[in-house]
């Protein structure tokens, strides 16, 4: 599974969410949809360069000559950074090889870097020093610009507001990418980190074919809402998922970009049985397996040989 890329602490949390509402009131962005990004962009006095400084295909065709290795770990560099913000020109350059909607993210993102303010200064001194960050202060940074990239394309609680008028389905957050111009990854992780009920999202890699198993989906990421946590602890996901895993049904296959909805049942930390609601969707990029508790609990000594289930 991919590490954390969003966690804060409160007092961090709360300086980067001022930043990211002073951008959304500058560009009056408020109730504006899909979200602007490019008036964001230009309340922060930044520009998009017409031609973005790597064309990862180009890189490749490059690394080639120099061998198999030369290229492969160019490949590995091009899927960590899709962004570039140039603090002396106040240009952020773009892989424009992703889709629009992650085209948008990205864009916040790079203006996070430059909006927040402790970010900004930091970045113009090191580049007039021609020093570098350490690694836990940039991991530390790129947390804080996707959290502030979230605030923003969101407009904070306006996505959490729109999807709580609607019955929970993961058709909501499908909906609602569209609206405000997200991406369908971004869009469900949203959708939990902010409801209110029991929920998660297990978010997998690209189905692969397994000469053993028939197939196989790698555990990329996990999004549980607050209740979730509170009540459930940690959602234990195996790190890959083939045919014969109870997941395996809620993963669609054969062109399918949704599953049926099915139920499953969790134990909270109190012993109690949950019975969930898992429903699936599929896209070139990513599984999503979008789980939600039904309302009730059944008390019972037996522990369920389940492939979830909350730590104690």
């Amino acid at each position: 599974m991919k590490p954390d890329d969003s966690s804060l602490s409160p007092s961090e949390y709360a300086a980067i969410h001022r930043a990211a509402t002073d951008l959304l009131n500058r560009a009056s962005a408020w109730d504006r949809l899909p979200t602007p990004v490019p008036d964001l962009l230009g309340a922060a006095k930044l520009r998009v360069a017409p031609m973005s400084a790597f064309d990862p295909r180009s890189l490749l065709r490059h690394a080639l000559q120099f061998g198999e290795r030369a290229a492969s770990l160019v490949k590995s560099a091009i899927e960590k950074v899709r962004g570039i913000f140039d603090v002396h020109e106040d240009l952020i350059h773009i892989d424009t090889t992703v889709t629009e909607s992650k085209q948008n993210f990205l864009k916040l993102h790079e203006a996070g870097h430059k909006h927040i303010p402790h970010q900004s200064k930091l970045f113009r001194w090191i580049q007039d020093c021609d020093k570098s960050l350490s690694p836990d202060v940039s991991d530390q940074f790129e947390r804080e610009a996707n959290i502030f990239a979230t605030v923003v394309l969101f407009q904070d609680s306006r996505f959490a507001q729109m999807a709580a008028d609607s019955n929970f389905s993961i058709k909501v957050p499908l909906a609602l990418s569209k609206k405000f111009g997200a991406s369908i990854y971004a869009s469900l992780r949203e959708y939990v980190r902010r409801n209110e009920r029991a929920c998660a999202v297990i978010v997998l890699n690209p189905v692969e074919v397994c000469p053993v198993l028939g197939m196989r989906s790698d555990l990329r990421r996990l999004e549980l809402s607050p209740l979730f946590q509170k009540r459930f602890g940690k959602l234990q996901v195996p790190e890959n998922i083939d045919r014969m895993s109870p997941l395996a049904e809620f993963i669609p296959l054969g062109g399918r970009k949704m599953s049926r909805p099915g139920t499953l049942t969790l134990e909270d930390k109190n012993g109690d049985l949950v019975e969930f609601i898992a429903e699936g969707f599929a896209t070139p990029y990513n599984s999503f397996i979008l789980i939600h508790a039904v309302s009730g609990l059944k008390k019972s000594p037996i522990v369920p040989s389940s492939f979830l289930g909350g730590s104690r």
